[in-house]
């Protein structure tokens, strides 16, 4: 779903999304890198080259993060509201950034989820690496406050979406994971 809304994404304005809308992020002049401070919610950060319509899963950020990466010049990044979000875009030269790249930290992370050969634990690597970066941890154990749908979650795992219902529903019935429908919320049990 994309955003219809006019946003005025001038440096530094907050940008208000509704969950599931999207707004495309503007490539940096004179290739500075790109900080996203994330003020309440959670985004999905996803590119896609201008020539492929599919777009993959770069990173997801939430309220606690300062996200700073270099914009991949060839890419044409989207910002995807997972929940109600507001968050601000600022450019920032390579001098005052530090070296880390939190884009390259999540595809490293998620290029280890989807090398688990069995689907259930790449699942289950997912979603323990979601509740402990996006999550917070409760009595009942690791909780993830948002759902992500079905089809998103087969596109990063490299699985199709039938598939990974099903194997969620296998997780919930051996009760590895908790999914609570009318809160959109997942929890998964800590040992």
């Amino acid at each position: 779903m994309s955003t219809k809304r006019t946003h005025q994404n001038e440096e530094g304005s907050p940008i208000s999304l509704n969950s599931y809308e999207t707004f495309p992020l503007k490539k940096p002049q004179g290739g500075e890198d790109i900080e996203i401070a994330v003020k309440n919610g959670v985004i999905r950060i996803a590119a896609k080259q201008s020539n492929n319509a599919e777009d993959i899963t770069l990173a997801f950020a939430c309220r606690a993060d300062i996200f700073k990466f270099h914009h991949p010049g060839n890419l044409d990044i989207t910002i995807e509201a997972i929940t109600d979000t507001t968050y601000m875009v600022e450019s920032i030269s390579k001098i005052e950034s530090d070296t880390s790249d939190a884009i390259i930290d999540w595809i490293i992370q998620l290029h280890i989820v989807r090398h688990e050969t069995n689907l259930e634990k790449r699942l289950m690597k997912f979603f323990r690496l979601m509740t402990t970066k996006l999550g917070k941890r409760t009595s009942e154990g690791l909780l993830l406050e948002h759902t992500l749908p079905h089809a998103r979650i087969a596109e990063i795992v490299g699985s199709t979406r039938s598939t990974v219902s099903r194997t969620i529903s296998t997780l919930r019935k051996t009760q590895q994971i908790y999914i609570d429908e009318l809160k959109e919320q997942i929890i998964l049990p800590v040992d």
